[in-house]
């Protein structure tokens, strides 16, 4: 199976997009975990602090936006030309 230029560069950017996603919300998660409820024995995931939470919607929003000028970028951009 042949992988053409335009799908290549698909990919990649939806790849970058996601590790980026999960590395700012693990920084999140974990700067913002509350302490009072964090568990030892994994039994049950950390509960964020307030502040956390907006931050968490803000990376949500953030990667929302990103994809979708990467998507307009990727509508715009000629992959025809050699």
């Amino acid at each position: 199976m042949e992988i053409d230029r335009k799908f290549a560069v698909e990919l990649g950017i939806s790849a970058a997009s996601v590790v980026l996603f999960v590395g700012a919300a693990y920084v999140v998660s974990s700067n913002y975990a509350d302490p009072a409820n964090v568990t030892d024995n994994g039994s049950a995931a950390p509960v964020l602090q307030p502040d956390g939470g907006l931050v968490m919607v803000g990376v949500v929003g953030l990667f929302v936006l990103i994809m979708a000028v990467a998507g307009l970028i990727l509508y715009r951009a000629s992959f025809d030309e050699a």
